[in-house]
């Protein structure tokens, strides 16, 4: 089972590194990542372990880019 608890100390900073690629702006990246970790929260009843948590986390953090 996916343990969110442990989400920002596993992939806090992959995912930081990431929107910060993607955005250029530190703020920006931080709030995407919020926004994902409430996203991925919201949505774990449906997270089926087809992939790892760190390729979901990334897939919902890159959809909060594109929007």
């Amino acid at each position: 089972m996916a343990d969110p608890t442990k989400w920002v100390d596993n992939y806090g900073d992959y995912l930081f590194s990431i929107a910060m690629l993607k955005t250029g702006n530190r703020e920006t990246a931080e709030d995407i990542v919020q926004e994902t970790f409430v996203t991925a929260i919201k949505a774990l009843s449906g997270f089926k372990r087809e992939s790892s948590e760190k390729t979901w986390l990334t897939a919902i953090l890159n959809n909060k880019i594109i929007d």
